[in-house]
C-alpha cells in the first residue's frame, strides 16, 4: 500500500514526504498532530481491529530546524525536474531506462555537469543531438535547464490542494 503524508513543521512548514507507517508512529508517539489549516485528504487504512483514519498530513509538535541542503544534479534528480520528460520531443514516461541524460552544452566542447547543462532526453533525441550545439542540429529545448528548489524537487506526491496551501513554503 503506498499511502504517502506530508511532514510539516510546527509553522506548517513543508519537511519531508513520509510513509503512512512513519506517520502512525508520530501520531501515536504524540510527536504529531493533525494540521489546522483545512486539508482534507485522509486515508483509511484497515488494521485487525479496525480501521485507522490518519490524515494525509501531519504537524510535528516540536520545532525541527531544516539543515541547509544542496542538491545534486544526480540522474534521478535531472529526471524529476524534467517531469520524465523528453526535453526536445516532449515524450514522457516513468520507465527511466527508456530516457537518457544530455549534455546541452557537450562536455568535448567545454560543457559541465551542472544544473543547467543537464537535461532529459529520450534516447532517439540523444542520439540525434550528438555532440552537437543546438544550432549545429536544429533541435530546440522545450524548457530552459535551471537548479530546482528543494521542496519543489522533492514534494512529487503532493495532491494540488496541498500544493496549493502550502506554495508559501514550496516556492521558498
Amino acid at each position: 500500500m503506498n499511502r504517502q503524508v506530508l511532514l510539516l513543521n510546527s509553522c506548517e512548514q513543508v519537511l519531508r514526504i513520509i510513509s503512512w507507517k512513519k506517520a502512525v508512529k508520530l501520531l501515536l508517539a504524540g510527536k504529531a498532530t493533525k494540521p489546522l489549516t483545512p486539508y482534507e485528504k485522509t486515508y483509511t487504512i484497515k488494521t485487525s481491529r479496525g480501521k485507522i483514519i490518519i490524515p494525509a498530513a501531519i504537524v510535528l509538535v516540536r520545532f525541527y530546524e531544516l539543515p541547509e541542503r544542496d542538491l545534486k544534479p544526480t540522474r534521478a534528480n535531472v529526471m524529476k525536474r524534467d517531469n520524465y520528460t523528453c526535453q526536445y520531443c516532449g515524450f514522457k514516461t516513468k520507465n527511466i531506462k527508456t530516457l537518457t541524460l544530455d549534455h546541452v552544452h557537450p562536455r568535448c566542447m567545454g560543457g559541465d555537469n551542472g544544473w543547467t547543462n543537464l537535461v532529459t532526453a529520450c534516447k532517439e533525441c540523444n542520439n540525434k543531438k550528438g555532440n552537437k550545439l543546438l544550432k549545429e542540429c536544429g533541435m530546440k529545448l522545450r524548457e530552459k535547464p535551471y537548479k530546482p528548489k528543494y521542496y519543489r524537487l522533492h514534494l512529487t506526491g503532493v495532491d494540488e490542494q496541498g500544493k496549493k496551501l502550502w506554495s508559501q513554503w514550496i516556492d521558498v
